[in-house]
């Protein structure tokens, strides 16, 4: 059975995509780090911190519960040869 929930096509309630990987969440930790850095906002940079330990949490947590999901997902386009 498919239906939406938030625009995603969810079947049998699991998402077409693969779940995000330790290595995603910690390169999108890097990036806010890096905005953060860049910013000259004082309140900005603080909550991008945040934010940024937060994925950083989720990485570990992904590789402490699903250490099959440590590697890169595969971009957009590009085949997944698993």
């Amino acid at each position: 059975m498919l239906h939406r929930a938030g625009g995603t096509v969810l079947s049998d309630g699991m998402p077409d995509k693969p779940a995000p990987t330790a290595d995603y969440y910690r390169q999108t930790a890097a990036r806010l780090l890096a905005f953060a850095r860049e910013t000259r906002f004082p309140e900005v940079r603080i909550e991008l911190f945040v934010l940024a330990e937060r994925f950083e949490r989720m990485a570990r947590y992904v590789e402490q519960r699903y250490p099959h999901r440590r590697g890169t997902l595969p971009t957009e386009g590009e085949p997944d040869n698993n």
